[in-house]
């Protein structure tokens, strides 16, 4: 993390973060561009295509040079830099003739005396000071050519040998009666990133020992009258750091260690305001553009694309030169006056990027794990905006270039990881959902529960939750006259019929045991209606028996009975068992009731039971009352009631029936016990399957007198046994 944010710092270390850094860089550029008024004004005199049309290729002639110059100081221009170099001396018609030695002597001597008034190096020099400013090279291409002006600085050997400054050994530049002729000069070099970009400008560089300034730093100097460049350095380690340059006493720029300056661009090619050089030459470009010479800094480049001086730029491709240098001369006049426009990397940097990154580490390792896929990517998009508006607040207000790279590719990298992780571990918790419930839930609900698992616990819970448990009476008798193959073929059949009933009504299967069958609604889904369903699969239970037990005495096979109890209440739920085995189940008070629930259905001799507490919340069946009991094992009581039908019941005489026995048991109740005993006869006559409960009541009234009976008599039935 420390190199990377060091990394933009030094560019030419390259990397692919660094090449990130740099895109975001630009990207700031298009979306907050410096807003800047000019100092003073600043115009570009462009060698353009035009003007080579019209004036001839370059290098011109040095005496349509020196018009030029002429030209623009007649316009008022303050100050001229060329962003050009006179390395080599212009042609002398008159010595050229001289040295061919073809002329007569008389006319040769008289030519001699006027060699100079066509010597287009000495006519330019003539008009350079003190307006004027030449632009040089530095380079490591090979070879020297011209005269370098005087260093601004001279370097001690034991710093030359620490300086971070960078060093290039070779130079182009001007003839040497030019560069004493001009008010100064300074390098005119770009170095672009590894990308190509040119997104700073050298200020200083150095030839050995002689440390030199960038044109544009020279021209602010003398625009500002400062007399004098400094350099500031720093020790770091055994390392000369550079860290600013001062301009006279009142303004420092600041600079990376190699004596970099971040460029602020003003906008795209044509921020300043730009004369193509023929039109200043022949007067003839318009007024208005003539007029904004008057007082201005002259720089002289050029925009053609022969010349091979076009840039790219964060803001565009094909971006003059010459305007860059415009830039930092604007943004150094800016600065003079106490105008915050230069963008720095402090030496702080790399320690806040640090820092940042650390903080959102923490913040998304503790947001993002156990999260779902929407709440990850929102998470980590809002610490993307909170990172980009205190990178964008600090580039905006605070002019700091600050990384962006490696924060961004953290949240980025964590996001993933986690999004990965999530991945792996939904599939996990999905797969665990399969295994768990894949044979016990109806497909349907195990497709739910995939689809949410956060909606699944199989920890340990508190729910309110409908039981059944189902057993075949007499099952252990009948099964004695099976072979092996025909108990297997039955109870197969019969798990299968009956299971297809509770999946279908959204039930969940707690386990078989031999032929008792338990299960349970609301969980693991939740389910508000789950008494409501588990009555529902108890009455398609029995149907699905019918047809079962007709299809049994068809084949020889025994017919099975079946009693199904039915009890709701709060049970606890979850994965239970022990380390070698375990097993997703219900356990609680509420559940053992059912369980005594299914016992009684053969004592009173009905296919279904049901507690009171689920005939309340089931309400659109039709039931008929059976009896109030106390069972064992709890001081409570309860009524408990058949289920007939879901209502309404097209079944005129099932409803006619239900009716006359649940008024025999309030006869029973109130102790109308004559008009109970005609009622339960009547019934155990007219229904034989109602034979066994009518029979229950007879044989309590048989049994007991009314008038032995205490008036606090609460008719409950004790059943003693399980």
């Amino acid at each position: 993390m420390l190199w990377q944010a060091q990394a933009f710092r030094q560019p030419d270390r390259g990397g692919p973060l660094n090449r990130l850094d740099a895109v975001l860089y630009d990207w700031r550029f298009e979306m907050l561009p410096p807003q800047r008024e000019a100092v003073l004004p600043i115009v570009i005199i462009d060698l353009d295509e035009a003007t080579q049309q019209r004036e001839g290729r370059w290098p011109w002639d040095r005496a349509k040079v020196a018009q030029l110059i002429q030209a623009l100081r007649e316009r008022g221009a303050a100050l001229i830099g060329f962003d050009v170099v006179f390395s080599e001396p212009g042609p002398n018609p008159v010595r050229q003739m001289l040295q061919a030695g073809t002329l007569p002597a008389g006319l040769q001597s008289t030519l001699a005396g006027h060699a100079e008034d066509f010597d287009g190096d000495a006519i330019l020099a003539r008009t350079l000071d003190p307006f004027v400013l030449l632009g040089f090279f530095l380079h490591a291409d090979g070879g020297d050519a011209g005269q370098l002006p005087a260093p601004f600085m001279v370097l001690p050997p034991e710093v030359q040998a620490a300086t971070t400054i960078r060093a290039l050994p070779d130079y182009t530049s001007s003839l040497p009666q030019l560069i004493a002729a001009g008010a100064g000069s300074g390098f005119v070099v770009a170095i672009p990133d590894p990308d190509g970009v040119v997104r700073r400008m050298p200020m200083i560089l150095r030839h050995g020992a002689d440390v030199y300034p960038a044109l544009s730093l020279e021209m602010a100097r003398l625009a500002l009258g400062a007399p004098w460049l400094r350099l500031e350095q720093a020790g770091r380690g055994d390392q000369q750091v550079a860290t600013g340059i001062l301009i006279g006493r009142h303004v420092r720029v600041p600079v990376d260690e190699r004596g970099d300056l971040l460029v602020p661009y003003r906008g795209r090619a044509g921020s300043f305001p730009t004369i193509s050089a023929t039109g200043v030459l022949r007067g003839d470009a318009p007024p208005e553009r003539l007029a904004i010479l008057q007082d201005a800094l002259v720089l002289v480049g050029t925009s053609a694309l022969g010349l091979a001086d076009l840039r790219t730029t964060p803001l565009q491709t094909g971006y003059p030169g010459v305007e860059a240098h415009a830039n930092v001369l604007d943004a150094l006049l800016q600065a003079a006056l106490g105008r915050d426009v230069l963008y720095v990397q402090p030496d702080w940097t790399p320690g806040v990027v640090l820092i940042l990154m650390l903080v959102l580490g923490l913040v998304l390792a503790l947001g993002l794990p156990g999260r779902s896929l929407r709440c990850m990517v929102s998470y980590a998009a809002a610490c993307l905006l909170a990172l980009g508006t205190l990178n964008g607040w600090a580039w905006d207000h605070q002019h700091m270039a600050l990384p962006l790279a490696a924060p961004t590719m953290l949240v980025m990298l964590l996001a993933l990881l986690n999004l990965i992780g999530g991945y792996v571990a939904a599939n996990r918790q999905k797969r665990a959902i399969q295994t768990l419930f894949g044979e016990y839930v109806p497909a349907v609900h195990v497709a739910r529960m995939v689809a949410r698992p956060d909606q699944v616990s199989q920890a340990g819970e508190l729910r309110d939750m409908t039981v059944l448990f189902a057993d075949v009476r007499n099952f252990t008798a009948t099964s004695e006259h099976l072979s092996a193959g025909e108990l297997k073929t039955v109870l197969n059949r019969y798990l299968t019929a009956v299971t297809e009933a509770i999946f279908e009504h959204q039930g969940t299967i707690d386990k078989y045991v031999g032929d008792l069958v338990m299960a349970f609604w609301n969980a693991p889904l939740d389910d508000p209606d789950h008494a409501d369903h588990a009555v529902r699969a108890a009455l398609a239970m029995q149907e699905r028996l019918a047809v079962l037990r007709a299809a049994f005495q068809a084949e020889g096979l025994p017919a099975l009975k079946m009693g199904i109890g039915l009890n709701t209440g709060p049970m606890n739920v979850g994965d239970m068992g022990s380390r070698y085995r375990r097993a997703y189940t219900v356990l609680g008070d509420a559940v053992n009731l059912g369980s005594r629930l299914e016992g009684l259905t053969a004592f009173y001799g009905v296919p279904i039971l049901v507690s009171d507490h689920v005939r309340r919340l089931a309400p659109r069946f039709a039931y008929r009352l059976v009896d109030r009991v106390r069972v064992k094992g709890r001081r409570g009581v309860l009524d408990i009631s058949q289920p007939l039908a879901a209502l309404p019941v097209a079944d005129a005489a099932l409803m006619e029936r239900a009716t006359a026995f649940e008024q025999a048991v309030l006869d029973y109740r109130a102790r109308r016990w004559e008009a109970a005993r005609a009622a339960f006869s009547a019934l155990a006559a007219q229904w034989p399957e109602d034979q066994t409960l009518c029979g229950l009541y007879l044989e309590r009234m048989a049994a007991v007198d009314p008038a032995d009976l205490p008036a606090d008599w609460d008719v409950v039935h004790d059943h003693v046994h399980k």
